[in-house]
């Protein structure tokens, strides 16, 4: 087992097939979420994914790059920032996974030439944390995490039947038979699209309503950034093309009033995107593709919907359940990345004060 560093295109597209195959749970690991968001963020940085190989097998990644600052070099996920990716971390080979995230560790608290360490949509729960505490503290790097906002997972049965049963006496329990009463009278009508070709009209529509209903509230919408919007274009068609993506699509007269992205893992759902249109608010058609999208995962057995990060009502209305999600930030034990770290956990527990004497509660960074 040996540990090496790819820091060229061309050579981690060439582990294109293995690494889909250690990312099947989680899309936002795929190859194709990740090489679209470098495609589009990664100008005037550098790839630098650490691989753990045996001979020509691929047993275990960690998808970083480095990331200039005016304060030094940072090691980051790919996916990170505005994009929004969760549950970061290694791929593993699950019949070695202790020895890969020791391997991983090892080899970020052995890592020279960088300031710091940052890690953000990591879960709370992920065993590899342990490791990474284990190896920091050996070689006496600094490690701190900080609460992001949550992402939230709904465990699914196996029938729409025994959803609806599990939530009588809730609120959704009427919401949920509200929305199939007005698809069943065909007064709205709910499909999905996943083929590759449907994607480019579908993605016209997501940009169009999401931005429609931002811009409702007076924000400004994650589309007014145009490099989100040509990541999507070319992330989307190739994972849906491999059965990881797919739109659920609410219409009303044939035309189209809501509409959510899905990324599909081996066991999972995850609602990534949506938008509705705000002139039809009255027939909620945001409530209508969380059920269509709901009964599309529950009839192909998959056993968990998980609508990621943000702590939005709906969510928990729906019955799913807070996931934590941490910023894991290490230091090496040099000057200045010391100097660097003190003076963030300054600016991070002033930034906690202003929030707690302002009344807004504790900041979710």
């Amino acid at each position: 087992m040996q540990t090496t560093v790819i820091s060229d295109q061309t050579e981690w597209l060439r582990w294109r097939t293995a690494w889909n195959a250690l990312s099947r749970a989680n899309p936002m690991l795929s190859m194709e979420w990740l090489v679209a968001w470098w495609n589009q963020f990664g100008t005037g940085h550098q790839l630098h994914i650490i691989a753990v190989v045996e001979g020509e097998q691929l047993l275990g990644a960690l998808p970083c790059y480095q990331h200039v600052t005016r304060l030094g070099k940072q090691l980051r996920f790919l996916g990170s920032g505005s994009v929004c990716s969760d549950y970061m971390g290694p791929l593993i080979d699950s019949r070695c996974k202790d020895q890969i995230h020791a391997a991983i560790s090892n080899y970020l608290c052995g890592f020279g030439h960088i300031e710091s360490l940052h890690f953000e949509g990591v879960a709370q729960s992920d065993g590899w944390l342990s490791h990474l505490e284990a190896s920091a503290a050996a070689a006496n790097f600094s490690m701190r995490r900080q609460e992001m906002v949550n992402s939230w997972s709904l465990e699914l049965p196996s029938s729409w039947s025994e959803f609806l049963d599990s939530q009588r006496g809730h609120g959704v329990f009427r919401k949920a038979k509200k929305c199939i009463a007005r698809i069943n009278s065909q007064e709205l009508c709910i499909r999905q699209a996943q083929d590759a070709s449907d994607c480019d009209v579908a993605m016209q529509h997501l940009v169009q309503l999401h931005q429609a209903r931002r811009q409702s509230v007076g924000d400004s919408g994650c589309f007014a950034d145009p490099r989100f919007e040509m990541f999507l274009r070319e992330a989307i068609p190739a994972m849906m093309a491999a059965g990881n993506a797919a739109f659920t699509v609410c219409e009303n007269n044939q035309q189209v009033i809501g509409i959510q992205l899905l990324l599909i893992g081996s066991d999972t759902v995850y609602m990534y995107q949506s938008g509705v249109d705000p002139e039809f608010l009255s027939l909620e058609p945001g409530h209508a593709i969380v059920a269509g999208s709901l009964l599309f995962a529950i009839s192909r057995g998959f056993r968990a919907y998980d609508f990621l990060r943000g702590d939005e009502p709906y969510k928990a209305f729906w019955g799913a359940k807070p996931q934590p999600l941490q910023r894991v930030i290490l230091a090496p034990p040099t000057l200045k990345a010391q100097a660097i770290e003190a003076v963030q956990r300054n600016l991070t527990w002033l930034r906690s004060c202003y929030h707690d004497l302002s009344g807004s509660g504790a900041a979710k960074s």
